[in-house]
């Protein structure tokens, strides 16, 4: 997963645009996601970006896995848009370490149990 920042000036848009072609034509699935930074996003649409439940979002606030703010005198939470990324590049940090340590067994020789 790649993740840019842009700020106002920047000349990266064509850089950007240049990957996501390389990858398209590599037969790669993009998704491409724009959002302001500091946009806040509500449990709901926070899970639907995860696939997760907006209960199990609020479970991974509460465990300090995802930054969110609980509006003041209110029940109701809001996510940076910013966490929700920073999150998602945890998770896929996490799977690419388990498929290479994974594979490093099968190069090993490990057997499956």
């Amino acid at each position: 997963m790649k993740v840019v920042h842009l700020n106002p000036g920047d000349q990266t848009v064509a850089e950007i645009t240049d990957e996501i072609q390389r990858l398209l034509v590599d037969g790669k699935r993009v998704a491409v996601t724009v959002a302001v930074e500091d946009e806040l996003l509500s449990p709901q649409q926070a899970a639907d970006r995860l696939g997760f439940s907006r209960q199990h979002v609020v479970r991974l606030i509460n465990a300090g896995e995802l930054a969110g703010q609980q509006m003041p005198g209110s029940s109701y939470w809001q996510i940076p848009a910013g966490s929700l990324l920073a999150f998602e590049q945890r998770r896929q940090a996490a799977r690419e370490r388990a498929d290479a340590f994974s594979r490093s067994l099968d190069d090993l020789g490990a057997p499956l149990e």
